[in-house]
Parts: C-alpha cells; sequence; structure tokens
C-alpha cells in the first residue's frame, strides 16, 4: 500500500469515528432531558405535592330556577311600639308626622309579615362576593334596613344620614365585633366580614339604646328579606335539592325541603305564629 493511500485510509476512519462520537453525545443529552422531565412530574404527585385549586365559581347556568313565596302572621299582630326618642332632640324632630315604631314586628294588612330573613342552608359551589357595596343607613335614628344581609368579603358600608352622634356596634358571635363612633353626618365606614355567619346577628347604638338591626353573612348570594307584602325571591338558583330557612329575630325560623328543576319557578309559604 502507498504512504498516499494509508494516509487517506487513516483520515476517512477518524472522520467516521468522530461522526459516531458527536451522534452519542446527542443522544446522551437528549436521555438526560428525557429522564429530568420523568423526574419533574414524579416529584409532583409526592406528598410536597401544592393542594389542588380551588373549584371555579358557579357560573349562572341556562337552566336556573326560581324560589318565590311570602311569609305570613298568624292570629293578632302585636300593636307595633313607640319609641321615645325625647332624649336625643334632633332624633324626635325627624319623626314629627308620625312617632317611629319598633321594626321587630312588622305586620301588613293581610297578615304579611316583612324582615323575614330566608335563605338556602346547604349549596355546593364557590360563590365570590360582588364588588357592590351593601349599604345600613341610619337615618332618623332607626338602622335601615331593618335585616339585611352580605356575603363573606363583600364590602359593607355604615352611613350616618343623621346630624348627631351614631356609633354602631355589632355583636356577631363568629366575625370579630366592632364598636365604631360616627359623630359627623355623612359619614360613612366600610367593613368586610370574613367568616361565614348564617343566622342573623344584631347591631346596636350605644347612643341611642333603641337602635338595632340584623346582619348575617352569606357563603352565596342564594338568600332574601321578605318585603312589605310578605314576599320574597331567590333567582338564578341551580336545580336541586335544598333546604329552605326562614329566621325572624323574634319568632325564631322554621325549615322547609324544596326541589326545583331546570327552569322551574316554585312559590313558597312560611307562616309564624305569635
Amino acid at each position: 500500500m502507498s504512504m498516499k493511500k494509508f494516509v487517506s485510509l487513516l483520515f476517512a476512519s477518524t472522520l467516521v469515528l468522530s461522526i459516531a462520537c458527536g451522534k452519542g453525545k446527542e443522544a446522551s443529552k437528549q436521555d438526560q432531558g428525557e429522564d429530568d422531565e420523568t423526574v419533574t412530574a414524579a416529584a409532583s404527585t409526592g406528598s410536597g405535592a401544592p393542594a389542588p385549586a380551588a373549584a371555579a365559581p358557579a357560573a349562572v347556568s341556562a337552566d336556573a330556577a326560581t324560589l318565590t313565596g311570602t311569609v305570613k302572621f298568624e292570629g293578632v299582630a302585636p300593636k307595633m311600639s313607640e319609641i321615645k326618642m325625647s332624649a336625643d332632640p334632633y332624633c324626635q324632630s325627624q319623626h314629627s308626622g308620625a312617632a317611629a315604631t319598633d321594626q321587630d314586628v312588622v305586620v301588613g294588612p293581610a297578615g304579611e309579615l316583612s324582615n323575614v330573613f330566608v335563605y338556602i342552608k346547604d349549596i355546593k359551589g364557590n360563590f365570590p362576593a360582588p364588588s357592590t357595596h351593601v349599604t345600613i343607613d341610619q337615618k332618623g335614628c332607626q338602622y335601615s334596613p331593618h335585616v339585611n344581609a352580605v356575603m363573606v368579603g363583600q364590602p359593607l358600608d355604615i352611613r350616618n344620614d343623621d346630624n348627631t352622634l351614631h356609633n354602631i356596634h355589632a355583636l356577631p358571635t363568629v366575625n370579630s365585633q366592632f364598636n365604631e363612633g360616627q359623630p359627623v353626618q355623612g359619614m360613612v365606614s366600610t367593613k368586610k366580614l370574613d367568616k361565614v355567619e348564617m343566622t342573623p346577628f344584631k347591631i346596636k347604638c350605644d347612643v341611642h339604646g333603641w337602635m338595632k338591626s340584623y346582619m348575617a353573612v352569606m357563603p352565596h348570594p342564594f338568600y332574601a328579606v321578605s318585603q312589605a307584602n310578605g314576599s320574597f325571591t331567590i333567582a338564578n338558583l341551580p336545580p336541586g335539592q335544598y333546604t329552605v330557612v326562614a329566621w325572624h329575630e323574634k319568632y325564631g325560623q322554621q325549615e322547609q325541603q324544596v326541589t326545583v328543576g331546570a327552569k322551574e319557578s316554585k312559590a313558597l309559604s312560611f307562616s309564624f305564629k305569635g
């Protein structure tokens, strides 16, 4: 074999060996990458894995049902007691036309009972608090509305519409209590309650002992308060079987079972005895 042929053969062999080694290196990197992905996936299923994300908010279904109803008072309605406001001349001046009355039992001419808090007791789903504010107003030295509710985390505005000192003293049993003075007309304090408290708690004014109202803190939006005609409506309710609670500050609470189908509207009636 000539020297020229030997050198050519040696060069060709070296080139083949080099290409093979290079391919081996790339294969090694690819294998290592696959191993890394396998380790990551395995680690994600271990005990140190993050908790599953919270359920998505339940959207209003096209099949949503509606509950309507009325609340009645049985028997002879108690006379609404007159509130004596002479201790604060400003408060008294706000009711010169007709005396202010207590709102604990408000019964209409046909026995309609207002200020009854009606709500769904249990329902599955995650319902984010709306950004809209709920307001408790202090006007004419009385709270308005008398019975109200917010969702957990929903802004609650407490407003003094009177030209006299008020203080709002909330008495929840689950949420933190607060007691705050409002000496200036037009003052607004905003609160957020962070725990579920479906049985309404009392709110009072330590300056004016007759002032009181009730507030519930709900995990969902399926609640209502009976109006002056005793009626209530709970809309956008997913089809299902539910326990409906009607609560009154003086007469306690009642429960009814109800099943509503897709797009169904069903009526309930509650009756409280004096």
